[in-house]
């Protein structure tokens, strides 16, 4: 009989799990869970060298992963992704989407490039994917759709207007294909981490006085980490999560 621990292990064996933009931060801490659960795990992102390198860590733990270079601003890079892990694995399991831009920019500074630069990279980029991946699942009748909204999509933070609107809609993209797919055997929910320790939240962390401020409101009395937010995901990537549809998980500290 097999352990937890053990059970664990193999909770994705068999299974192929796309992590969309899981070159570094959450993504790759993702990436790296899946894998580890026994998951075949595909990563896109637009960072070639930084997905170099984490597949460089990880086939140092004996982890094989498949990297594709893709903007997911462009239909046509996301289909040609989407249908090559298709046409090597024959199916797609899991998709976690991560992928997300942030500049903190005060409302009346901000101008129609910063918008759509990042409601494409958080919200048209999170609806293309899953667009060009659903198909597969409804045939199969069977898939995870785990999408990185943010505690921004319930609560907004001044000076990040296109953030958090586009937040807000990736979680609700998330209730919306929970509604939509769940008759096909689809889950598809939303995490929303709070604070965490990546190269997008850096020039947030630096700010003395922000973190002043953001700390105090930490019951935890840390900031997240990366691995933090993979095991919340993983769950919900997991058949543990099979009657879990349409939520936002934060994961914040408190």
């Amino acid at each position: 009989m097999k352990t937890l621990r053990s059970a664990q292990r193999d909770r994705f064996r068999g299974q192929v799990a796309l992590v969309v933009g899981g070159a570094q931060g959450i993504g790759k801490a993702i990436a790296a869970r899946l894998a580890r659960e026994g998951a075949q795990v595909v990563i896109s992102d637009i960072d070639r060298p930084m997905m170099a390198h984490t597949a460089r860590e990880l086939a140092q733990e004996g982890i094989s992963i498949m990297t594709f270079a893709c903007d997911v601003r462009s239909r046509r890079q996301v289909e040609r992704m989407v249908a090559s892990v298709i046409r090597r694995y024959r199916r797609i399991d899991v998709m976690v989407y991560v992928a997300g831009v942030a500049k903190g920019v005060p409302f009346v500074r901000t101008d129609e490039k910063h918008w759509d630069w990042t409601m494409d990279i958080n919200l048209k980029g999170a609806f293309l994917v899953a667009r060009a991946v659903v198909p597969c699942m409804i045939r199969r009748r069977r898939g995870k759709l785990v999408f990185m909204a943010s505690t921004n999509s319930w609560d907004a933070e001044a000076g990040l207007a296109p953030y958090n609107a586009s937040k807000a809609g990736v979680f609700l993209l998330a209730k919306t294909l929970a509604r939509e797919l769940g008759p096909f055997g689809i889950n598809s929910n939303a995490i929303g981490p709070g604070l965490i320790r990546t190269r997008l939240t850096a020039p947030f962390i630096k700010d003395a006085k922000f973190m002043r401020k953001y700390k105090n409101l930490i019951p935890a009395g840390r900031l997240g980490e990366p691995e933090d937010i993979a095991g919340p995901a993983a769950f919900l990537a997991s058949r543990d999560a099979d009657y879990v549809n349409g939520v936002l998980l934060f994961v914040d500290g408190g």
